[in-house]
């Protein structure tokens, strides 16, 4: 495996900074003589360094792509009403974003990060060396391009339509710009791209560590489907892009070497599949069968550059990540440091995979780590994001913060899919079910039923029920790597998703707790087996926790010995000892979790007993289900929900807003604190 890039570290002793915090002050770096500071392949690759650095602050490794990208049907971060409320990472779960300082350091380091890429671009094309052809030089041309196209899409889908520059701040243009129509920016932004993919270098040649070829090709195809899909208006409403002037199109040379223009959604879908096809002609990217290699792979180096990754960030140990700190497996504590997941992952989530899907077990489990050997089960609000466990480091000397275990920014397998849901949307079937195809066949490798289970699934397909395949196969496909958020938005099926969950939790409630339609407990209801377990029931052998049914198997808790099963805590595990076998039958809520006894207004229960949903269940996507009864539990209106649109949109830092003299404003597009 290749060693990791460390070009953080590089960049900082290469400037004489001493901590990434220096780093990132532009302040430091003169805009004058770009050519200079660009004009060989040494100093522009610490020029170019600086805008990756950006990826080292709390404001991407523990906030853009980790805790905020949740609450989905996959990815989410369970919260109370009060919690709901508060100005910090619990209300982004809860959908009623506050403003609070993370909100303006985020607005800040992106804009920084554009504008310094915006410096290397303009350094790079008056340099020498770049015009003379020198492939590094037109590589770093390529990433800064890249690295603004990525910053600019994450802008995009945190605030919608955003200020948009392609030249430097200086002091006679500070860029004091107005909102911009966001389809405006991702046409800018495939341009770029399509314009400068020739002139760089393989992830094989350079690394997926470097942003490549590969990428720059999947960041056109992201793009693409991004500008042909919904996102929020100023008017506060979800739509597809219907203008047609020339800053909403792209004309380019496909693969066949006719001159072709996008300009509505069906020819963004067109070339959103010409540069998959490019992708495939010009690398030579497989998926790996081992689906957990690829994350393996990310915790102690990175993938290969023809595997199953396009970009992953470079991280390395206490310097830099926060995987495997505020998201993956938790760890208590131990010989590799402490580390307590704020994303967990849904129980409609988790029961929805196949049993034989190699991704299920990768992706969720129930326990966490107390210590080094030592496990302790979790219930339904706990299912980890289990693709990466900093015990899985090979390396015992690192702090709890900056793990230095990689990100994943896009794989291969997001391209395929991309092709199969563009192929469908443009009426291809065949093409689109081929796409589908190669996903599952690598997820059911191991099966003995794989022919079912791909080519009898997926031909069995109709166009009626393709894009909820498309959008299943995504969830499995990528779950905790939190991109969930920014697909439900260009589908806009977000408050569908929410409605999704929520009736699932309460179908399988009313089943396992015996509710009749009216949520009135009725012991003489019969419970049915939906294939879903309400509880997960363990033995604990050797410090570890042994499931004996997993999210879709149902066990009888009225029959030996599992009517006398009972929970097991954290205080008890620790008192027994490291590595301890605990005698007995445990078992952890999964479904249960989530319905709640309703209290009349005295405080006394209903007769007979009255349930409904819990207030989590509510709280965590208050932004959209704000009704309660009687002030704890959800009053749920399904189709109601779904014709809201769920506010994601952040609000702009008012301090920028002042700041700007009139120029931006937090009015419309759906903003519920401004």
């Amino acid at each position: 495996m290749k060693k990791k890039l460390i070009y953080i570290l590089t960049f900082v002793a290469g400037l004489g900074f001493t901590a990434c915090e220096d780093a990132l002050d532009t302040e430091d770096l003169s805009t004058d003589n770009l050519d200079y500071l660009c004009s060989n392949p040494t100093d522009a690759r610490k020029m170019i360094d600086h805008v990756y650095s950006y990826f080292c602050e709390d404001s991407y490794t523990s906030r853009m792509s980790t805790n905020w990208m949740q609450n989905t049907d996959v990815e989410i971060g369970w919260i109370d009403t009060e919690n709901a409320e508060k100005g910090d990472r619990r209300s982004v779960w809860g959908l009623n974003m506050i403003e609070f300082s993370d909100i303006q350091t985020c607005w800040d380091n992106t804009l920084k990060a554009i504008d310094f890429a915006n410096q290397c671009i303009v350094g790079i094309e008056a340099a020498d060396m770049y015009k003379s052809g020198n492939k590094d030089m037109k590589q770093l041309h390529g990433e800064a391009y890249c690295l603004r196209a990525y910053w600019y899409w994450l802008f995009c889908n945190f605030w919608a339509d955003v200020p948009f520059a392609t030249t430097p701040t200086t002091k006679d243009d500070m860029h004091n710009d107005p909102r911009t129509d966001k389809n405006i920016i991702y046409t800018h932004l495939i341009k770029d791209l399509i314009k400068v993919y020739p002139e760089m270098q393989t992830a094989k040649d350079v690394s997926v560590e470097r942003m490549n070829k590969d990428f720059a090709l999947g960041m056109i195809m992201r793009l693409a489907m991004f500008r042909a899909g919904y996102s929020m208006q100023a008017d506060g409403t979800m739509k597809l892009c219907d203008k047609t002037s020339e800053e909403y199109q792209v004309t380019y040379t496909d693969i066949n070497g006719n001159s072709v223009t996008a300009t509505t959604p069906a020819d963004y879908y067109q070339l959103a599949i010409n540069f998959g096809k490019v992708l495939e002609a010009q690398t030579s990217h497989t998926l790996d069968t081992n689906f957990k290699a690829i994350f393996d792979n990310e915790i102690n180096g990175c993938n290969p550059g023809d595997g199953d990754v396009l970009f992953e960030m470079g991280f390395t140990p206490n310097s830099g990540g926060d995987i495997g700190w505020c998201h993956g497996l938790s760890v208590d504590g131990g010989s590799r440091g402490a580390g307590k997941t704020y994303t967990n992952l849904t129980p409609y989530y988790a029961c929805s995979f196949d049993k034989d899907d190699q991704r299920r077990d990768v992706t969720c489990t129930n326990y966490k780590y107390i210590t080094d050997d030592t496990q302790a089960a979790q219930d339904g609000e706990g299912i980890q994001p289990a693709k990466w466990c900093r015990m899985d480091l090979s390396v015992t000397n690192v702090a709890s913060k900056g793990t230095g275990i990689n990100w994943p920014v896009m794989r291969y397998a997001d391209a395929l899919l991309l092709m199969s849901e563009a192929y469908f949307q443009i009426g291809d079937m065949a093409n689109a079910k081929t796409y589908l195809k190669k996903i599952r066949e690598r997820a059911f490798t191991n099966s003995a039923n794989k022919t079912a289970k791909v080519d009898t699934y997926v031909d069995g397909l109709t166009t009626a029920d393709f894009m909820k395949a498309i959008r299943n196969e995504r969830a499995w496909e990528f779950g905790g790597e939190n991109i969930r958020k920014f697909d439900l938005i260009r589908w806009n099926y977000y408050s569908d998703a929410i409605v999704d969950l929520i009736e699932w939790t309460l179908k399988v409630a009313k089943n396992y707790n015996q509710l009749d339609d009216d949520l009135l407990q009725d012991k003489t209801l019969p419970i049915v087996d939906m294939g879903i377990a309400p509880r997960l029931y363990y033995s604990y052998t050797a410090g570890k926790v042994v499931f004996e049914n997993d999210y879709n198997t149902y066990i009888d808790r009225s029959i030996s010995p599992y009517k006398e099963a009972t929970t097991l805590s954290d205080d008890v595990i620790k008192a027994a000892g490291v590595g301890a076998s605990i005698p007995g039958t445990y078992y952890v809520t999964l479904t249960d979790k989530f319905i709640s006894e309703e209290k009349q207004a005295d405080g006394t229960s209903f007769t007979p007993k009255k349930f409904g949903l819990s207030e989590k269940v509510a709280a965590s996507f208050f932004g959209l289900t704000s009704e309660y009864v009687n002030g704890k539990t959800f009053n749920f209106k399904p189709a109601e929900l779904r014709a809201k649109v769920t506010p994601y949109v952040f609000p702009i830092p008012k301090t920028r807003i002042a700041s700007s003299g009139g120029v931006l404003s937090n009015d419309g597009y759906a903003i519920r604190n401004k």
